[in-house]
Protein backbone atom coordinates (compact mmCIF):
# COMPACT_ATOMS: atom_id res chain seq x y z
CA UNK A 1 0.00 0.00 0.00
CA UNK A 2 2.18 3.22 -1.40
CA UNK A 3 2.06 6.14 0.17
CA UNK A 4 1.32 4.67 3.65
CA UNK A 5 4.47 6.01 5.98
CA UNK A 6 6.12 2.97 7.95
CA UNK A 7 5.33 4.60 11.52
CA UNK A 8 2.09 6.21 12.22
CA UNK A 9 2.49 8.59 15.53
CA UNK A 10 5.06 6.93 16.61
CA UNK A 11 3.97 3.18 15.93
CA UNK A 12 4.85 0.97 13.62
CA UNK A 13 2.62 0.43 10.61
CA UNK A 14 2.62 -2.40 8.43
CA UNK A 15 -1.12 -3.45 6.67
CA UNK A 16 -0.03 -6.41 5.44
CA UNK A 17 1.45 -8.55 8.82
CA UNK A 18 0.13 -6.15 11.49
CA UNK A 19 -1.86 -7.79 14.05
CA UNK A 20 -1.45 -6.54 17.42
CA UNK A 21 0.96 -4.37 19.72
CA UNK A 22 3.06 -6.39 22.04
CA UNK A 23 4.07 -3.88 25.20
CA UNK A 24 7.98 -4.10 25.73
CA UNK A 25 9.14 -4.98 29.15
CA UNK A 26 10.06 -2.45 30.93
CA UNK A 27 14.24 -2.33 31.51
CA UNK A 28 13.66 -1.84 34.95
CA UNK A 29 12.68 -2.63 38.42
CA UNK A 30 10.87 -1.56 41.49
CA UNK A 31 11.73 -4.19 43.80
CA UNK A 32 13.22 -1.24 46.03
CA UNK A 33 10.39 0.66 46.94
CA UNK A 34 8.16 -2.88 46.69
CA UNK A 35 10.47 -3.83 49.98
CA UNK A 36 9.82 -3.23 53.38
CA UNK A 37 12.64 -0.78 53.70
CA UNK A 38 9.88 1.61 53.15
CA UNK A 39 7.39 1.87 55.57
CA UNK A 40 3.86 3.32 55.31
CA UNK A 41 2.74 6.01 58.11
CA UNK A 42 -0.41 7.26 56.74
CA UNK A 43 -0.43 9.56 59.60
CA UNK A 44 1.56 12.08 58.24
CA UNK A 45 -0.92 12.49 55.06
CA UNK A 46 -3.47 13.04 57.69
CA UNK A 47 -1.78 16.02 59.44
CA UNK A 48 -1.76 17.32 55.81
CA UNK A 49 -5.62 16.96 55.59
CA UNK A 50 -6.32 20.95 56.39
CA UNK A 51 -3.32 22.14 54.40
CA UNK A 52 0.13 22.93 54.20
CA UNK A 53 3.27 20.99 52.90
CA UNK A 54 5.35 20.30 56.05
CA UNK A 55 4.83 17.92 58.91
CA UNK A 56 7.13 17.44 62.43
CA UNK A 57 7.67 14.26 64.32
CA UNK A 58 8.49 13.92 67.86
CA UNK A 59 10.71 11.40 69.37
CA UNK A 60 12.03 10.91 72.82
CA UNK A 61 15.66 9.71 73.72
CA UNK A 62 16.52 6.75 75.46
CA UNK A 63 17.71 7.02 78.77
CA UNK A 64 21.76 6.39 78.16
CA UNK A 65 23.62 4.55 81.16
CA UNK A 66 26.96 5.03 79.58
CA UNK A 67 25.87 8.93 79.01
CA UNK A 68 24.04 9.60 82.02
CA UNK A 69 25.01 6.85 84.49
CA UNK A 70 22.99 6.17 87.71
CA UNK A 71 24.51 7.70 90.96
CA UNK A 72 25.19 5.86 94.29
CA UNK A 73 22.62 5.13 96.72
CA UNK A 74 24.73 5.87 99.73
CA UNK A 75 22.39 7.78 101.63
CA UNK A 76 24.41 11.18 101.48
CA UNK A 77 24.19 12.52 97.38
CA UNK A 78 20.68 13.65 96.26
CA UNK A 79 18.64 11.43 93.74
CA UNK A 80 18.20 14.41 91.35
CA UNK A 81 16.00 14.41 88.75
CA UNK A 82 17.36 15.48 85.16
CA UNK A 83 15.55 16.28 82.07
CA UNK A 84 13.99 13.87 79.58
CA UNK A 85 15.55 14.73 76.42
CA UNK A 86 14.10 14.57 73.04
CA UNK A 87 13.96 16.15 69.65
CA UNK A 88 12.01 16.16 66.50
CA UNK A 89 12.02 15.59 62.58
CA UNK A 90 10.64 17.44 59.47
CA UNK A 91 9.31 15.89 56.28
CA UNK A 92 7.74 17.54 53.15
CA UNK A 93 5.01 16.67 50.79
CA UNK A 94 6.70 16.08 47.33
CA UNK A 95 4.22 17.13 44.63
CA UNK A 96 5.17 15.90 40.85
CA UNK A 97 2.86 15.39 37.16
CA UNK A 98 3.18 14.16 33.91
CA UNK A 99 0.94 13.71 31.39
CA UNK A 100 1.20 11.78 27.74
CA UNK A 101 -0.44 12.32 24.59
CA UNK A 102 -1.55 10.58 21.23
CA UNK A 103 -2.95 11.18 17.74
CA UNK A 104 -6.75 9.61 17.44
CA UNK A 105 -5.51 8.82 13.99
CA UNK A 106 -3.03 6.53 15.02
CA UNK A 107 -5.70 4.68 16.62
CA UNK A 108 -7.80 4.68 13.53
CA UNK A 109 -5.09 3.84 11.13
CA UNK A 110 -2.58 1.79 12.85
CA UNK A 111 -5.05 -0.23 15.43
CA UNK A 112 -2.56 0.91 18.06
CA UNK A 113 -4.01 1.38 21.78
CA UNK A 114 -1.48 3.97 23.24
CA UNK A 115 -3.36 5.35 25.44
CA UNK A 116 -4.91 1.78 27.00
CA UNK A 117 -1.22 0.62 27.33
CA UNK A 118 -0.57 4.01 29.04
CA UNK A 119 -3.30 3.06 31.52
CA UNK A 120 -1.62 -0.41 32.24
CA UNK A 121 2.27 1.64 32.40
CA UNK A 122 1.45 4.41 34.49
CA UNK A 123 1.83 2.90 38.22
CA UNK A 124 4.74 1.22 37.05
CA UNK A 125 6.21 4.63 35.63
CA UNK A 126 5.54 6.21 38.94
CA UNK A 127 6.66 3.67 40.96
CA UNK A 128 10.52 3.66 39.38
CA UNK A 129 10.31 7.39 39.57
CA UNK A 130 9.84 6.86 43.65
CA UNK A 131 12.55 4.40 43.92
CA UNK A 132 15.06 6.73 41.63
CA UNK A 133 14.28 9.47 44.23
CA UNK A 134 14.41 7.50 47.22
CA UNK A 135 17.88 5.91 46.14
CA UNK A 136 19.37 9.82 45.23
CA UNK A 137 17.97 10.76 49.07
CA UNK A 138 19.51 7.76 50.84
CA UNK A 139 23.00 8.84 48.83
CA UNK A 140 22.63 12.30 50.05
CA UNK A 141 22.00 11.43 53.63
CA UNK A 142 24.54 9.38 54.29
CA UNK A 143 26.64 12.01 53.31
CA UNK A 144 25.64 13.65 56.05
CA UNK A 145 27.61 15.29 59.23
CA UNK A 146 27.56 12.79 61.50
CA UNK A 147 26.83 9.96 59.57
CA UNK A 148 30.85 9.31 58.21
CA UNK A 149 30.58 5.65 59.00
CA UNK A 150 27.79 4.74 57.05
CA UNK A 151 29.40 5.43 53.61
CA UNK A 152 32.24 2.49 53.14
CA UNK A 153 34.63 3.38 50.23
CA UNK A 154 35.65 -0.75 49.43
CA UNK A 155 39.19 0.94 47.61
CA UNK A 156 39.74 -3.30 47.50
CA UNK A 157 37.40 -3.96 45.55
CA UNK A 158 34.44 -6.64 45.94
CA UNK A 159 35.28 -8.83 48.82
CA UNK A 160 34.39 -11.38 50.88
CA UNK A 161 34.79 -9.42 54.22
CA UNK A 162 33.37 -5.87 52.51
CA UNK A 163 29.46 -6.47 53.86
CA UNK A 164 30.54 -7.53 56.90
CA UNK A 165 32.99 -4.92 57.59
CA UNK A 166 30.38 -1.84 56.13
CA UNK A 167 27.55 -2.82 57.95
CA UNK A 168 29.68 -3.12 61.57
CA UNK A 169 31.14 0.53 60.34
CA UNK A 170 27.71 1.96 60.26
CA UNK A 171 25.78 0.55 63.06
CA UNK A 172 28.77 -1.30 65.24
CA UNK A 173 26.38 -3.67 66.90
CA UNK A 174 23.54 -2.60 65.61
CA UNK A 175 24.45 -4.01 62.28
CA UNK A 176 21.66 -7.03 62.13
CA UNK A 177 19.13 -4.55 62.09
CA UNK A 178 20.44 -4.06 58.39
CA UNK A 179 18.17 -6.45 56.19
CA UNK A 180 18.20 -5.25 52.51
CA UNK A 181 20.87 -4.35 50.19
CA UNK A 182 20.20 -3.06 46.69
CA UNK A 183 23.00 -3.33 44.13
CA UNK A 184 23.89 -3.36 40.61
CA UNK A 185 24.27 -6.55 38.98
CA UNK A 186 27.73 -6.12 37.96
CA UNK A 187 28.44 -6.52 42.07
CA UNK A 188 25.65 -9.18 42.03
CA UNK A 189 27.85 -11.04 39.38
CA UNK A 190 31.09 -10.39 41.20
CA UNK A 191 29.90 -11.72 44.39
CA UNK A 192 28.16 -14.82 42.48
CA UNK A 193 31.60 -15.81 40.88
CA UNK A 194 32.97 -15.82 44.72
CA UNK A 195 30.29 -17.96 45.80
CA UNK A 196 28.87 -16.18 48.04
CA UNK A 197 25.21 -15.53 47.12
CA UNK A 198 22.82 -18.28 48.64
CA UNK A 199 19.62 -19.06 47.36
CA UNK A 200 17.01 -20.40 49.42
CA UNK A 201 14.49 -22.48 47.00
CA UNK A 202 10.86 -22.18 48.26
CA UNK A 203 8.68 -24.63 47.00
CA UNK A 204 4.93 -24.87 47.50
CA UNK A 205 3.30 -27.68 45.76
CA UNK A 206 -0.85 -27.50 46.36
CA UNK A 207 -2.94 -27.10 43.17
CA UNK A 208 -0.26 -25.85 41.32
CA UNK A 209 3.34 -25.89 42.04
CA UNK A 210 5.60 -22.63 41.93
CA UNK A 211 9.39 -22.73 42.85
CA UNK A 212 11.37 -19.30 44.78
CA UNK A 213 14.12 -18.20 44.65
CA UNK A 214 15.47 -15.87 47.45
CA UNK A 215 18.94 -14.58 46.92
CA UNK A 216 20.82 -13.29 50.11
CA UNK A 217 24.04 -11.96 51.41
CA UNK A 218 25.96 -12.38 54.63
CA UNK A 219 21.97 -12.61 55.70
CA UNK A 220 20.53 -9.59 53.36
CA UNK A 221 17.90 -10.29 51.11
CA UNK A 222 19.62 -9.60 47.91
CA UNK A 223 18.22 -6.70 45.27
CA UNK A 224 19.59 -5.94 41.77
CA UNK A 225 18.73 -2.85 40.20
CA UNK A 226 21.16 -1.64 37.68
CA UNK A 227 19.51 2.29 38.08
CA UNK A 228 20.65 4.56 40.15
CA UNK A 229 23.44 2.42 41.11
CA UNK A 230 26.43 3.33 38.84
CA UNK A 231 27.29 6.71 37.80
CA UNK A 232 30.36 5.76 35.13
CA UNK A 233 32.67 5.39 37.90
CA UNK A 234 31.93 4.31 40.56
CA UNK A 235 29.20 1.21 41.80
CA UNK A 236 26.78 1.96 44.70
CA UNK A 237 25.55 -0.62 46.85
CA UNK A 238 22.93 0.54 49.69
CA UNK A 239 22.13 -1.13 52.85
CA UNK A 240 18.78 -0.61 54.41
CA UNK A 241 16.67 -1.64 57.22
CA UNK A 242 13.59 -2.06 57.97
CA UNK A 243 11.70 0.90 58.33
CA UNK A 244 14.32 3.31 56.59
CA UNK A 245 12.01 5.30 54.56
CA UNK A 246 8.68 6.87 56.01
CA UNK A 247 6.13 6.73 53.45
CA UNK A 248 2.47 8.32 52.94
CA UNK A 249 -0.22 9.48 50.40
CA UNK A 250 -1.01 12.85 50.59
CA UNK A 251 -4.73 13.10 49.17
CA UNK A 252 -4.57 14.69 45.81
CA UNK A 253 -7.68 15.98 44.24
CA UNK A 254 -7.20 15.05 40.75
CA UNK A 255 -4.67 12.06 40.31
CA UNK A 256 -6.01 11.03 37.02
CA UNK A 257 -7.64 13.02 34.06
CA UNK A 258 -7.96 12.53 30.73
CA UNK A 259 -8.61 14.87 27.76
CA UNK A 260 -9.72 15.09 24.03
CA UNK A 261 -8.28 18.09 21.91
CA UNK A 262 -10.62 18.17 18.83
CA UNK A 263 -8.03 20.94 16.94
CA UNK A 264 -4.66 19.80 17.47
CA UNK A 265 -3.39 17.09 14.99
CA UNK A 266 -6.99 16.01 14.04
CA UNK A 267 -8.05 15.31 17.30
CA UNK A 268 -5.65 14.34 20.34
CA UNK A 269 -6.19 12.11 23.32
CA UNK A 270 -4.16 13.31 26.42
CA UNK A 271 -3.73 11.79 29.88
CA UNK A 272 -2.63 14.10 32.94
CA UNK A 273 -1.51 12.71 35.77
CA UNK A 274 -0.54 14.28 39.49
CA UNK A 275 1.07 12.39 42.61
CA UNK A 276 1.89 13.47 46.02
CA UNK A 277 4.37 11.50 48.18
CA UNK A 278 5.86 11.62 51.63
CA UNK A 279 9.29 9.93 50.86
CA UNK A 280 11.47 10.31 54.06
CA UNK A 281 14.23 9.01 55.08
CA UNK A 282 14.04 8.33 59.17
CA UNK A 283 16.28 9.76 61.06
CA UNK A 284 16.80 13.31 59.57
CA UNK A 285 15.16 16.16 59.16
CA UNK A 286 14.42 18.12 56.08
CA UNK A 287 14.85 21.83 55.69
CA UNK A 288 11.43 23.24 54.02
CA UNK A 289 12.55 26.73 54.10
CA UNK A 290 15.71 25.75 51.58
CA UNK A 291 13.18 25.29 49.10
CA UNK A 292 12.70 27.78 46.31
CA UNK A 293 8.57 26.97 45.37
CA UNK A 294 5.68 25.20 47.36
CA UNK A 295 7.39 21.48 46.60
CA UNK A 296 11.20 20.55 46.77
CA UNK A 297 12.74 19.15 43.44
CA UNK A 298 14.80 16.25 42.85
CA UNK A 299 18.12 18.34 43.14
CA UNK A 300 16.94 20.20 46.31
CA UNK A 301 16.00 16.44 47.67
CA UNK A 302 19.65 15.66 46.35
CA UNK A 303 20.89 18.52 48.38
CA UNK A 304 23.16 17.38 51.30
CA UNK A 305 23.06 20.96 53.18
CA UNK A 306 18.89 21.00 52.98
CA UNK A 307 19.23 17.61 55.53
CA UNK A 308 20.19 17.73 58.99
CA UNK A 309 20.99 14.63 61.27
CA UNK A 310 18.52 13.84 64.48
CA UNK A 311 18.82 10.17 65.50
CA UNK A 312 21.81 8.96 66.92
CA UNK A 313 23.65 7.85 64.40
CA UNK A 314 23.31 4.23 65.09
CA UNK A 315 19.44 4.14 64.19
CA UNK A 316 20.02 5.59 60.93
CA UNK A 317 19.46 2.42 58.75
CA UNK A 318 20.80 3.24 55.87
CA UNK A 319 24.27 2.77 54.55
CA UNK A 320 26.33 3.12 51.32
CA UNK A 321 29.35 0.69 50.10
CA UNK A 322 31.03 2.36 47.12
CA UNK A 323 32.91 0.66 44.83
CA UNK A 324 35.57 2.07 42.41
CA UNK A 325 34.31 0.43 39.12
CA UNK A 326 38.66 0.46 38.62
CA UNK A 327 38.73 -1.61 40.57
CA UNK A 328 36.39 -4.64 38.72
CA UNK A 329 38.33 -4.09 35.86
CA UNK A 330 41.80 -4.81 37.87
CA UNK A 331 40.79 -7.63 39.99
CA UNK A 332 41.35 -10.90 40.34
CA UNK A 333 38.85 -12.91 37.78
CA UNK A 334 39.05 -16.36 39.00
CA UNK A 335 36.19 -17.42 41.82
CA UNK A 336 35.29 -20.02 43.77
CA UNK A 337 32.44 -22.55 42.00
CA UNK A 338 29.28 -21.90 43.07
CA UNK A 339 27.06 -24.92 44.96
CA UNK A 340 24.33 -26.39 43.10
CA UNK A 341 21.49 -25.30 44.73
CA UNK A 342 18.86 -28.42 46.33
CA UNK A 343 15.05 -28.25 46.52
CA UNK A 344 12.96 -30.67 49.13
CA UNK A 345 9.05 -30.97 48.09
CA UNK A 346 6.75 -32.22 50.41
CA UNK A 347 2.85 -32.12 49.77
CA UNK A 348 1.57 -29.21 51.25
CA UNK A 349 4.07 -28.07 52.79
CA UNK A 350 7.24 -25.46 52.20
CA UNK A 351 10.74 -26.26 53.05
CA UNK A 352 13.94 -24.71 52.11
CA UNK A 353 17.29 -25.70 51.27
CA UNK A 354 20.30 -23.14 51.43
CA UNK A 355 23.00 -23.82 48.46
CA UNK A 356 26.07 -25.56 49.66
CA UNK A 357 23.81 -26.46 53.13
Amino acid sequence: MAGIPATFGGYPFDPDVYGSFIDQEPTFTDNIIASQVVASDQSMADLLDNGGTVGTIRFYNPPDPEADPPLARDGDTDNTPVETAGGKQSWIRIDRMKAWKAKQLTREITAAEPMRYLARAVGAYWRNYWQGLMIKIAGTVTGLTGLESHVINATNGVTGALLIDGQQAALGDFANKFGLIAMHSKIAAEYKKMGLIDYNRFTITNVLQREVELPTLNGLIVLENDRGTFDNTNYSCFLFGAGAFLTAEPRVITPDFTDYDPETDGGTDKLYTNRSMILHPNGVSFKPDAIAKQTPTDTELATATNWDLRYNAKNVRIAKLVIPASQLDAGDQSRITIPVNSTTTVEGTVQTETAGA
